[in-house]
């Protein structure tokens, strides 16, 4: 199994970050790499579609959430529709952290077992370019 794991300091209050991260069916956060959202459910066990922007090759993965504790700022999910993604065991858990009244840290740790292990780097790459656009879209979201 696969994993990337990035920590990043935002510089926006802890519960104003969570306020777009803990919604598990807002688009704002995957713009670049999302052209659109669907969730199907509330609370654990809801779905969430991604249409997958036709830039990067279209398509849709379904994800469920798994984990969500709005007085830790965790969110959780797995990828239970892999589309046409070549990755399978996908998990994904984000966890928002105060850094100070102004500030917080933003921690997110993506699992996977590629299909082709040959195509393991270029996965991580995948992955790790998805969060900087999430990252991103974040930080405009709050103006930080």
């Amino acid at each position: 199994m696969l994993s990337v794991e990035i920590a990043r300091r935002i510089a926006a209050p802890a519960d104003k970050a969570w306020e777009f991260i803990g919604d598990f069916s807002g688009n704002i956060l995957t713009r670049g790499y999302v052209a659109r959202v669907e969730a199907t459910g509330r609370g654990i066990g809801a779905l969430r579609t991604y249409h997958l922007d036709p830039a990067i090759g279209g398509g849709s993965v379904v994800e469920r959430l798994i984990e969500l504790d709005n007085v830790e700022r965790v969110i959780g999910y797995d990828m239970v529709d892999y589309g046409p993604l070549p990755w399978a065991g996908y998990r994904g858990r984000i966890q928002v952290v105060p850094a100070g009244p102004d500030a917080c840290m933003f921690h997110i740790r993506t699992q996977f077992i590629p299909v082709d292990p040959d195509q393991s780097e270029e996965l991580r790459g995948l992955s790790r370019g998805n969060i900087e656009k999430y990252i991103a879209n974040l930080e405009a979201a709050l103006g930080a």
